[in-house]
């Protein structure tokens, strides 16, 4: 399940920011690097005190940095069964494939001890693969696994060593563990990934599901518990424009609707997180799938039985791409200046979580509309209180958006003069 906390945030002095009729922006090709420190120091600020479990480290790291297929032979095994998985690489680099599984262990399935060179060209990578490139793989233990693989321009180290010796620890099955401190590696890695331009990005990731059965007894998603480092349904807030009417707001004049960025698409999904099954969430609102709304009550057993078994990955985002909708014709209808994609992308994701409302009545629409696109970073992190509560998944929420909306860009600081902004609640607006 995709989480929907993660970390990233970057800072750096204010640059050339030029739109043209179309809405492209004239990007920078690279960062400086007082801007890549600023990232780096952002985002060891915005990581928690106490550290989360691999998964979820690992799983937003993967979602965040994007750009890679990693298929599954099958998608269900029984639990000792042999399986096999496909990476689609789309250009040369260096290649790290990484399991966790439901008991947060994680293991460094490639490179291993088979194939210590992880330099792979473009193409389809199989493992194990004709001749094999890793020992044998084997569904285990019983549950939801996520398997999770990496791309990078340069050679990473992530494994454990063992013994105070430079010799890799391995875990019970002969691949090497993870090292504790690949995860923060490849945070700021992802992270700079996802406020970069794409052709220049130092680490592609993606991610894939697997369900381990019992070597008896029923093989489906209804039947196993949630992986450890699942995000809780108190962590998940409803869809602010899910809680209010439809909106009639026209497009402009021979307008057709927009479509989202890749990149926008996937700051939702990852911001919103999967949950293939009905849940109550911290607003006591029944959902599923990526915070889409079934009733404003708690799921009380009496959901459609299709949902109460599950829904796919693939279900979920169309539920999300038909909400999504509305935010589109909102951002479209409601922002009078040319935006580029990622501009577009940061405000319809901003918009499905506050809601169309809070949309119209913001002085974020108002700055964005006078062109001034300098406070737009301020602004944005106003927006991060929850039923009069600071929370956190908001904060990272917003420098996520900001990241994109500067995409390849140094984010602008706070104008001179600049009061401290107060916070705003997103069901309250302000």
């Amino acid at each position: 399940m995709r989480s929907v906390v993660g970390r990233k945030a970057i800072a750096g002095a204010i640059g050339a920011f030029l739109l043209s009729p179309a809405g492209g922006a004239l990007a920078q090709e690279t960062t400086s690097a007082a801007a890549v420190a600023a990232t780096d120091t952002a985002i060891a600020a915005a990581a928690p005190v106490a550290r989360q479990p691999f998964r979820r480290s690992i799983e937003d790291a993967a979602n965040l940095a994007g750009g890679l297929a990693l298929r599954l032979s099958r998608a269900s095994h029984r639990e000792g069964e042999p399986l096999a998985l496909t990476v689609d690489v789309p250009r040369a680099g260096h290649l790290n494939v990484v399991r966790v599984g439901p008991d947060d262990v994680a293991t460094l399935l490639f490179p291993n001890r088979q194939r210590t060179d992880n330099q792979v060209p473009a193409g389809a990578f199989r493992i194990p693969g004709e001749p094999p490139q890793s020992p044998e793989l084997l569904a285990k233990p019983a549950g939801v696994t996520l398997l999770a693989a990496f791309l990078s321009q340069e050679p990473l180290d992530l494994q454990q060593t063992g013994g105070g010796t430079d010799e890799p620890a391995p875990a019970d099955d002969g691949f090497a563990r993870l090292a504790p401190a690949a995860r923060a590696q490849l945070e700021k890695l992802a992270a700079r990934s996802f406020t970069g331009l794409p052709r220049t990005a130092p680490l592609l990731g993606g991610v894939s599901y697997l369900l381990v059965c019992a070597p008896g007894g029923p093989c489906d998603a209804a039947g196993l518990a949630l992986a450890t480092g699942s995000p809780s349904p108190a962590e998940r807030l409803t869809p602010g424009l899910l809680l209010e009417g439809e909106i009639e707001l026209a497009l402009p004049k021979g307008a057709w609707l927009r479509r989202i960025p890749e990149k926008g698409q996937r700051l939702t999904r990852l911001s919103e997180g999967f949950v293939p099954r009905p849940y109550t969430n911290a607003d006591n609102h029944c959902s599923i799938g990526y915070g889409h709304l079934l009733r404003q009550a708690p799921c009380a057993g009496g959901e459609p039985a299709a949902l109460q078994r599950g829904i796919s990955e693939a279900q979920a985002e169309a539920m999300l791409a038909e909400s999504m909708r509305r935010a589109q014709r909102a951002v479209m209808s409601l922002v009078k200046t040319p935006l580029n994609d990622g501009q577009y992308a940061a405000l319809c994701d901003f918009t499905y979580n506050v809601g169309a409302t809070m949309l119209q009545n913001s002085t974020l629409l108002k700055l964005i509309n006078a062109g001034e696109h300098q406070r737009v970073p301020a602004e944005l992190r106003r927006w991060t209180l929850a039923m009069g509560k600071e929370h956190r998944g908001l904060k990272l929420r917003r420098e996520r958006e900001i990241g994109l909306y500067f995409e390849g860009q140094p984010v602008p600081k706070a104008p001179p003069g600049d009061e401290a902004p107060q916070p705003i609640d997103i069901r309250v607006g302000g």
